[in-house]
């Protein structure tokens, strides 16, 4: 990829839009070229500052009651399964339900979109929107800018910093600091009603922790007492990566 081409990708990248080969092939031109790679960081931090100062547009009034007098007012859909009209369909419809259900088992052993996204990341290096060794302060920069308080990471020996970043329909926050040994690990923290899910499941102090990896590094989450989502990743193996987070938990517990 050239610097021309990488121009055109650039706000694609920052906003979370870009995917497969479009987006490896950017960050591997971002890897090759500190030109480009401080461009992506200068509009992420830019779009993050705006993003964060910015309060959510509130909707336009009557807005939902002209929906739902829209949704009252529109015809009931008659539900006609076609094998009632052709009987020799019915084979056919029963292969293809089969072939469903074995898809969506396959599909349930693949990281959740949300492990992905950590896995991105924290391949991608993104640029911080705050850097600070403080974790107290690092969490007064987040508040009003998530609806919830930003812990801070257990066991972490060096706060290095953290970004605003957007988790599937919602604001999360995102930390990276080092570990015990020098490893970097960050932390996607978000809130969350959704039961958690993921290609392996341990039972770690009492909890459930759903694990995954690629490319060299491993990624847990799990749902804290408060209810929050923690997706923590690190270049360790998963065997290493569930002794951080069991630690964590533990200490969390007392």
């Amino acid at each position: 990829m050239k610097c021309a081409e990488a121009d055109t990708f650039i706000h694609a990248y920052v906003d979370g839009e870009l995917a497969g080969v479009d987006r490896d092939s950017y960050e591997k031109h971002l890897l090759e070229c500190d030109t480009c790679s401080h461009s992506c960081r200068l509009q992420g931090r830019f779009k993050a500052a705006v993003r964060g100062h910015l309060a959510r547009p509130p909707l336009p009034p009557g807005l939902k009651h002209r929906i739902d007098v829209a949704l009252a007012a529109a015809p009931a859909i008659r539900r006609r399964f076609i094998w009632h009209t052709y009987p020799r369909l019915a084979p056919a419809a029963a292969a293809a339900v089969v072939l469903v259900v074995v898809l969506g088992a396959a599909r349930s052993h693949r990281s959740p979109l949300v492990m992905e996204q950590a896995l991105r990341t924290y391949h991608a290096a993104m640029p911080m929107d705050v850097v600070d060794s403080n974790c107290s302060s690092i969490a007064n920069w987040f508040r009003g800018k998530v609806d919830f308080a930003v812990p801070c990471p257990r066991n972490a020996r060096a706060i290095q910093g953290a970004r605003l970043v957007n988790v599937q329909d919602r604001f999360g926050a995102y930390l990276v600091y080092q570990a015990q040994g020098g490893h970097r690990v960050t932390m996607m923290v978000f809130a969350e009603d959704e039961p958690l899910d993921g290609p392996r499941r341990r039972v770690l102090a009492d909890r459930d922790v759903y694990f995954g990896s690629g490319r060299g590094a491993s990624t847990a989450a799990y749902r804290d007492r408060d209810g929050l989502i923690h997706v923590v990743t690190a270049d360790v193996d998963e065997e290493a990566l569930s002794h951080m987070v069991e630690s964590a938990l533990y200490e969390q517990r007392n």
